[in-house]
């Protein structure tokens, strides 16, 4: 470190593994437990960069990166596109890591950017990409410019918007140090124009997205420079979001995400569901992201039944109905237990009725259709026996679990010597945040978050537990 721009030490360095977990670690906080990476010195063997590797892209996937695709060998080296796959990997942890705070629990000052007479879940319901281009349309607008953005692709390369935004996000203590956008437009050379807003954004610390190139030569490689930008302008709403307080925006009400609303929403971003889900409970409104799910569930499940795309906004409230009824019919034709869920309760994001579907739905997920939580407890039982546990759960609510860190005693039993019993002598949120890396190092994919542990989320444990005996 640093890394060399113009070599391959990037890729050199991502077969290792670390350099992949630490910047989950800097997007995802706390993320990965630093006690599960392989370090340094074990790193001559093979196997211990294989379980970087893996650690990595679990953790990647069950906070939200559509990484599915991505394999070990991809990014180990032994696949012709692996710098390809490298490059990919961390264009969905970066995205997706800013991605993931782009909501009113992260941010209550999107709340300014609400059209007049818009429906809350409306907002709620908007992609991240929209919710940026409506930040950046609002500073433009309080500035005095006519010019939009409509387009990260197209828009951003003449430097305009650039100009103007990042002089009016500025904090105060800052702004001195900017160039007026007068001063960065005065020249019609775009390299100049660039120059100019590279050091404008060094100022904010937000220049190590860009370069002169992505604007001079904006017309080459167009997607992925206008990725590059998009998450250019994610980093600045995350860091002076709360600048439009400044302007007429006032105080927010700060609401906490429910942490089974998060990890329901982490599996369902996984799937690479379109649009990105930033308020999961608002984005099953519609229908078409449960429809999606089903089709990853069994593909060609749906086929037959008739949903809405688009949606008229008159009619809309009725053909969101008519997309849950569809809904509603597909859950009947599946193993799963929801006697009371209903069409209606969807299309008004009934909080219990989403989650309850989301829980049946990644369970099915996990389980390949064969979740059965008294085989489940018995398995489990079965597991501590067998590591000279004497105790015998009655369900996945008893404290002991978390206190006597039971889900480690069963992941030690199917992969033998990975989890360190030293590092299991802290609270239980550190031990859970442990043993959790660990099921991820081994390629469990535990959605379940170290705060359901905490708390003896009979649910989630249970969920937990389904990981390994069916992962």
């Amino acid at each position: 470190m640093p890394l060399d721009p113009f070599s391959d030490s990037l890729y050199d360095a991502t077969k290792k593994g670390v350099i992949p977990c630490k910047i989950i670690n800097c997007l995802f906080p706390n993320t990965i437990d630093e006690r599960a990476i392989n370090k340094s010195d074990n790193l001559f063997y093979a196997s211990h960069r294989v379980e970087n590797l893996q650690l990595a892209l679990s953790a990647a996937r069950c906070n939200g990166c559509a990484v599915k695709t991505i394999t070990v060998d991809d990014l180990m080296g032994a696949r012709t596109y692996f710098k390809l796959a490298s490059l990919e990997f961390f264009k969905q942890v970066i995205l997706k890591g800013f991605f993931r705070k782009i909501n009113i629990h992260e941010h209550p000052e999107i709340l300014t950017l609400r059209h007049v007479n818009e429906d809350l879940n409306d907002l709620r319901c908007l992609s991240p990409e929209l919710v940026l281009i409506r930040y950046v349309n609002y500073h433009l607008k309080s500035s005095g410019i006519t010019k939009t953005l409509t387009s990260f692709e197209y828009d951003l390369s003449d430097c305009m918007v650039y100009a103007h935004l990042l002089y009016k996000i500025a904090p105060v203590t800052v702004r001195p140090r900017l160039l007026p956008a007068d001063q960065v437009l005065l020249d019609n050379n775009i390299g100049n124009r660039a120059k100019a807003v590279l050091q404008n954004l060094r100022e904010l610390g937000a220049e190590m997205f860009l370069c002169e190139d992505d604007f001079v030569h904006a017309e080459h490689h167009r997607e992925s420079r206008g990725v590059l930008h998009l998450i250019t302008v994610a980093f600045l709403f995350d860091r002076f979001a709360g600048e439009m307080k400044a302007y007429g925006g006032g105080d927010f009400p700060v609401s906490k995400e429910d942490v089974n609303e998060l990890s329901s929403r982490n599996f369902v971003n996984s799937l690479n569901v379109s649009p990105y889900c930033t308020h999961i409970i608002s984005n099953l409104r519609d229908g078409l992201i449960a429809k999606q799910i089903f089709e990853i569930l069994r593909p060609g499940f749906t086929t037959g039944l008739k949903f809405t795309h688009e949606f008229d906004f008159i009619r809309r409230d009725a053909q969101f109905l008519q997309n849950n009824t569809c809904i509603l019919r597909l859950v009947q034709g599946y193993p799963f237990r929801l006697p009371s869920l209903d069409a209606e309760r969807l299309t008004k994001s009934d909080q219990a009725t989403c989650e309850a579907l989301l829980l049946q739905m990644l369970r099915s997920y996990l389980t390949r259709d064969a979740y059965d939580e008294h085989e489940l407890l018995r398995w489990v039982n079965d597991q501590l026996a067998r590591a000279g546990k004497p105790i015998e759960l009655r369900s996945f609510s008893d404290r002991i679990i978390a206190d006597e860190c039971l889900f480690a005693v069963v992941l030690n039993n199917l992969v033998s010597g990975l989890v360190s019993r030293d590092c299991l002598r802290g609270k239980r949120h550190e031990n859970a945040r442990y043993y959790i890396s660990i099921a991820h190092k081994a390629g469990f994919r535990v959605y379940t978050r170290p705060e359901h542990f905490d708390l003896c989320s009979p649910r989630w444990v249970a969920i937990a537990f389904a990981a390994l005996r069916w992962g």
